[in-house]
């Protein structure tokens, strides 16, 4: 390989790590009063969950796009998210009205006390 080429490919791997990880270093745990809203949270708020990574986060939202959550067991329906999982985290879910298409997610995590 010519060093030309191997100087693209590593920077475009570089491009294509950069964006996950800067999303992974800033995720902030949850507090015993946090909550997330299933259907306004952004993907990075739906990351704050835990074993939910910028994939599961994805397909949460593409999930909702289709159909809004009725109540927060359905988040179960995305592969990967099953009775277990949810039986860790339904404390810190909620499901609120829908976001009207073309709205910017609001920040959905209740305040510390």
């Amino acid at each position: 390989m010519t060093r030309r080429l191997r100087l693209a490919v590593a920077v475009a791997v570089l491009a294509l790590a950069l964006p996950a990880s800067a999303a992974f270093t800033t995720k902030r745990a949850l507090g015993p009063n946090d909550r997330i809203d299933l259907n306004r949270a952004s993907t990075v708020e739906l990351m704050r969950l835990p074993g939910v990574g910028q994939k599961k986060a994805q397909a949460i939202v593409a999930l909702r796009a289709r159909r809004p959550f009725r109540k927060p067991e359905d988040v179960v329906a995305v592969k990967g998210l099953g009775p277990a999982w949810f039986a860790k985290v339904k404390a810190h879910l909620v499901v609120g009205a829908p976001l009207a298409a073309g709205t910017a997610p609001a920040v959905t995590t209740a305040s510390r006390k």
